[in-house]
């Protein structure tokens, strides 16, 4: 019989949780251990019967297994060489509804806590998918949906700590190149405190009152973040590219701008438009978390979030009529938005067009770049000056938000 979520997440608490934290101290970005190996493989060591009870308590037997094997090789190898989780990513299999399920392996933690790597993290998370999910599919079948809504119950330091909600299977580091997602699991109840926190307040500031997405309760911001994932998915298997059949070529950072802002945009336009739950509210997630948070990322003049929030920024001001500006300084009009950005999807799809896979990376960048100026050094581009302007720029500022208690 399955345990209920209170059992499992006390021994993960206990047992799994801090042995990672300690051994995630000992490693570099690329997950090798350089120093301290004894520690490191003593740890290793004590992880192996505590995991395998957690993975076998919800029966997930094979993952127990493929745990044993992974830590093996790398053992075999050398901790000094970076860890390959091939075993444990092809023995996964993302829970049904209702159901818990739990992941150990050097993962990055998309948008997590500095600095960024393949950290050794786990996490036990319960699926969770609201019924609203059911009118939105029926009006949108998806043709093959891989994303899981989901609740983080408890995980390590890049999981409780800092804003990654998304677990693909491309995060885990692996030898084989991973060339499909068949799943995307989203930790959609850590949304509200990082957007009443740290996006709405700016929404605030600079576009005034007025505005509906600060206002649901918590479980219907869950609800509504679930809505949102549904929709950004669905969009990704549309179009002349769907991203799950142009898997490596979208992973090209201009090429998977203009993806996700496709998509996001595709998003807006349904939300807005069709009878979708919480669609206003959806809208402004969307739209305010992409130009208002993700550009404010401490490390945003490499981090691919912040350089699509930049872009269609640059391109609404440039190309739109949804921003005026005044005297008291910027305003944004949605209902405009949303006739700006069919735009942009048209021209985003023509692109996508281009049957040649190098000429497509090639026409990307030349489009990205008529909006993201060329960066210094190591970065992929630097701030705008409009944005610089009529947003503004915070960098560091950002507070590493703490998520060890989650109210849903």
């Amino acid at each position: 019989m399955l345990l209920t979520a209170i059992e499992p997440a006390q021994y993960v608490k206990q047992h799994i949780v801090p042995m990672v934290n300690e051994f995630r101290k000992l490693q570099q970005t690329d997950g090798c251990i350089h120093e301290h190996f004894e520690a490191a493989d003593r740890l290793l060591e004590q992880l192996i019967p505590n995991v395998q009870y957690v993975y076998e308590s919800l029966h997930m037997p094979k993952m127990a297994d493929a745990f044993k094997r992974d830590i093996a090789e790398w053992r075999t190898k050398g901790l000094n060489t970076p860890p390959y989780f091939d075993y444990s990513l092809k023995a996964f299999t993302p829970p049904d509804n209702l159901e818990l399920s739990f992941i150990i392996a050097p993962l990055v933690a998309t948008n997590g806590p500095a600095p960024k790597g393949h950290f050794l993290e786990c996490f036990l998370v319960m699926r969770e998918e609201p019924e609203e999910l059911e009118r939105v599919s029926a009006m949108m079948p998806h043709p093959k949906n891989g994303c899981q809504s989901c609740r983080l119950i408890t995980g390590s330091e890049g999981l409780v700590t800092g804003n990654c909600i998304v677990f693909f299977p491309e995060n885990i580091k692996v030898s084989e190149k991973v060339d499909s997602q068949s799943f995307a699991m989203f930790f959609f109840n850590k949304f509200q405190q990082i957007y009443l926190t740290e996006t709405f307040p700016r929404v605030r500031t600079l576009f005034g009152e007025g505005w509906v997405s600060d206002a649901l309760t918590t479980e219907s911001v869950y609800r509504a973040r679930s809505v949102w994932g549904y929709l950004h998915d669905y969009y990704h298997h549309q179009g002349p590219r769907p991203f799950d059949t142009n898997l490596q070529v979208k992973l090209n950072f201009f090429v998977g701008i203009l993806e996700e802002i496709k998509v996001d945009c595709q998003s807006v336009v349904a939300a807005y438009e069709l009878d979708v739950p919480f669609g206003s509210e959806i809208a402004e997630y969307i739209l305010f978390e992409r130009m208002l948070r993700y550009p404010n990322q401490p490390d945003a003049k490499s981090n691919f979030d912040a350089g699509t929030g930049l872009f269609l920024f640059e391109w609404l001001i440039q190309n739109g009529s949804c921003f005026q500006i005044t005297d008291q300084g910027l305003r944004f009009h949605l209902k405009q938005c949303v006739k700006d950005i069919k735009q942009l999807v048209r021209e985003v799809e023509a692109i996508e067009s281009i049957e040649d896979d190098e000429q497509f990376k090639a026409e990307a960048r030349k489009y990205v770049k008529q909006y993201l100026p060329e960066g210094s050094g190591k970065e992929k581009f630097t701030i705008p000056d409009m944005y610089a302007r009529y947003i503004g720029y915070t960098l560091g500022k950002t507070e590493l938000l703490d998520f060890t208690q989650l109210q849903y």
